[in-house]
Parts: structure tokens; C-alpha cells; sequence
């Protein structure tokens, strides 16, 4: 792999990453990025309908379980909130664009699969996982950003997880166009918190229109080899090393894309006096801690924290090896679309209209180091 090789790649950042403020907007942030030169980004399912609503002020509420849904997103009975997502699809496209973008993908549908059989769960998750794959075909994304599941009462056998991908992406094959399935390991799930739970799936289901999103900020924060955040303590270069390893087996074709993400070690633990500490006491996510770091701690790959304006130390910078695992993902055979996804809420939630520009800035510059180290 040369960087002149790399120049084929598709580059591009999720949209999410570039402001968490309600000011904030879609376009801003689309304006951003083609100011820092990018073509591609990823569009996440909240931002969308933030911008739907900008578009169309007078949509009713969601009716959705607080406890199901995530960003206001809509039950699958708002009917009337659907057909406006729908109708305006070709809209968000033609925005695009307008900043020289392709939206290449849409995050990120989760709390899908592992449902017992025959409960209410399951079938309220299909109706809303069928919503979502229309809306991604009517908007020509390539593919769709599943999370791995990470409520604990979703506690299925793999082997009906893994029928719950194969329908997903068999339903997402026939569509016109087609929708790739790309599957994420979330950390901050105890039982599929690791790629390498996820890659099991993926060889379970078996369909060709399902596998991998891997998102290398995911890796340090595993529940199997990571960081504790509340003590420090984990994630060593032998274990680090061992699963570059694991990685290097995996065929080229069945990651789907990459994200590049960074994550800081917990040299301050979580709790103890960390940054992060008044953020997680204020969110009091279920999640737990291993999101707090995860939407806290990674910021943009080689800038360092707060896009670089508080890089103090080495540590400043991550410890998640970017440069290192995408190697191992290249030599694979790979040659999907790549993503930065940076978050550091604390510096993102604020009303600051520069936020979006900052980050882009900060992206293409993390883009133009990753170059010169191949």
C-alpha cells in the first residue's frame, strides 16, 4: 500500500461528528466539509430528521417507546412522519449536492436483532428495521451502519441473531438499489462488544449482502481486552498485537467500510478526577461507562484532543494504533469507503458555530498525515 494508492480511496466524515449543538445544522456541516475538500460523509438517522423538521416545522411528534427509540426517531406506525422521510429524500440528495457531497452511508439502526422469538420486541424492531432500508434506498445510500446489540434483554441464541442479520440484509438485497448490511461491534455492549462477536455473526448468517463496519476507536474499549475506564487499566500491546492478528484473517470482501476514530486512555480513570466525570454524571446513561468514553474520548486520529487545541502530552493524542489497524485492513484487500468518526461531546455540545468547520479542518488535516505514513 502507497499513499498514492490510498488516493483512490473514499474518504469522507460522518456528519455526526461535526457538532452535537442544535445549531448545528445538516447544511453547516455539509458546507464544512466540502470547505476542507471532502466529497463523501455519513448521515446519521437523528441528523436527518433534525433537518426534516427544519424543512417541515409542522410534523407531529414521534409516538415512538421512549425506551425504544433513540433521537426522535418515529415509531414504525408514523405513517405521517415516514412519508414526509420518504418525500424527502431526493431534498437531502440534492443538498449534497450542492457542497459537492455523496451520502454514502446511514447511521445507525440499532437494537435490531436478538430479540426473543415471537415477542412484541422482535416484531416492532422488523416493522422499524423495513422503514429504515426504504428510506435508505430512496436516498441511494450504499449501505447502512447496523450497531451491534447492546440491551441485555435481548438475549437471543447466536444462531437466532444471526438469522435476524440474514433476513435484514436479504430484505436490503432487494431492494432498488440494493442496501449493504455493514455490522458494528458497539463496545459498550457486554455480549457483542467486540468485532470479533460481530465477525462470528457475519460468518453465521452467511449472505452476501451482510458484513463488517469496523470502527477502530472500538477496539481499545472492548469488554474482552480493553481499557477499564474506571481503573485504567487493559489493553496492552500484546493484547493490542494479538488482535491485529485476529484481523488479519478476515477476507478483504466482507469489510463492508471503515471508520477512523481514535480513543484516549483512561491515564485519569473515570470517576477519579477525569475530564469526563461532570459530563457522565449530567448524562446518566444507561449505557454506562464505556459509552461515556466512547462519545467523550475519541478524538480526531493524529490531532489529538479537542481537535488539537488541548494536546498537552503524548496521551492527548489516543493510544487506538489508527495508522496500525488500517494497514492490517488494506493488506485484507479491502477497498471500501473509509469514514473519520471522531466524538468528544464535551466540545461538540457546545453552541459554538465554528464547531463544524473546526472538525472538518481538523479531518482533512488527520487525512493528510495518514498519507504520509504509507
Amino acid at each position: 500500500m502507497t499513499a498514492s494508492k490510498l488516493d483512490s480511496f473514499r474518504f469522507g466524515v460522518a456528519a455526526a461528528s461535526l457538532g452535537m449543538h442544535p445549531s448545528h445544522t445538516l447544511e453547516q456541516k455539509f458546507a464544512a466539509l466540502r470547505n476542507a475538500g471532502f466529497k463523501y460523509t455519513e448521515v446519521g438517522f437523528a441528523g436527518y430528521i433534525d433537518w426534516l423538521r427544519q424543512e417541515i416545522p409542522d410534523l407531529p411528534d414521534s409516538t415512538c417507546p421512549e425506551a425504544w427509540g433513540e433521537g426522535g426517531e418515529p415509531d414504525p406506525s408514523d405513517d405521517e412522519l415516514w412519508e414526509a422521510m420518504y418525500k424527502k429524500a431526493d431534498d437531502l440528495v440534492a443538498l449534497a449536492a450542492k457542497y459537492d457531497l455523496k451520502v454514502l452511508m446511514l447511521q445507525p439502526l440499532n437494537q435490531y436483532e436478538g430479540w426473543p422469538q415471537g415477542s412484541e420486541r422482535e416484531e416492532w424492531a422488523w416493522r422499524k428495521a423495513q422503514r429504515w432500508l426504504i428510506l435508505c434506498s430512496k436516498i441511494g445510500v450504499e449501505q447502512i451502519q447496523v450497531g451491534s446489540e447492546d440491551k441485555p434483554d435481548a438475549n437471543a441464541p447466536y444462531e437466532k441473531i444471526a438469522k435476524d442479520l440474514y433476513k435484514l440484509a436479504d430484505f436490503a438485497a432487494r431492494l432498488n438499489p440494493p442496501v449493504k448490511i455493514a455490522y458494528e461491534s458497539w463496545c459498550f455492549g457486554d455480549r457483542l462488544g467486540s468485532w470479533e462477536e460481530t465477525w462470528k455473526l457475519v460468518q453465521l448468517a452467511n449472505h452476501p449482502n451482510l458484513g463488517l463496519c469496523l470502527d477502530t476507536a472500538q477496539f481499545p474499549l472492548s469488554p474482552d481486552y480493553g481499557y477499564k475506564v474506571r481503573t485504567g487499566e487493559g489493553y496492552t500491546d500484546q493484547q493490542f498485537d494479538e488482535m491485529l492478528q485476529r484481523m488479519s484473517q478476515v477476507p478483504g470482501e466482507k469489510i463492508f467500510y471503515v471508520e477512523l476514530s481514535e480513543c484516549v486512555k483512561p491515564v485519569v480513570p473515570l470517576g477519579q478526577g477525569s475530564p469526563f466525570d461532570t459530563w457522565a454524571e449530567k448524562a446518566q446513561s444507561p449505557r454506562g461507562d464505556r459509552f461515556v468514553w466512547a462519545i467523550c474520548g475519541r478524538p480526531v486520529p493524529f490531532i489529538g484532543r479537542d481537535a488539537g487545541r488541548q494536546v498537552r502530552t503524548q496521551e492527548d493524542y489516543g493510544r487506538a494504533r489508527v495508522a496500525d489497524c488500517l494497514k492490517v485492513i488494506l493488506d485484507s484487500g479491502f477497498n471500501g469507503p473509509i469514514m473519520f468518526e471522531f466524538f468528544e461531546a464535551i466540545s461538540m455540545e457546545r453552541g459554538d458555530e465554528n464547531v463544524p468547520e473546526i472538525y472538518s479542518n481538523a479531518a482533512a488535516k488527520s487525512l493528510k498525515h495518514l498519507k504520509t505514513l504509507f
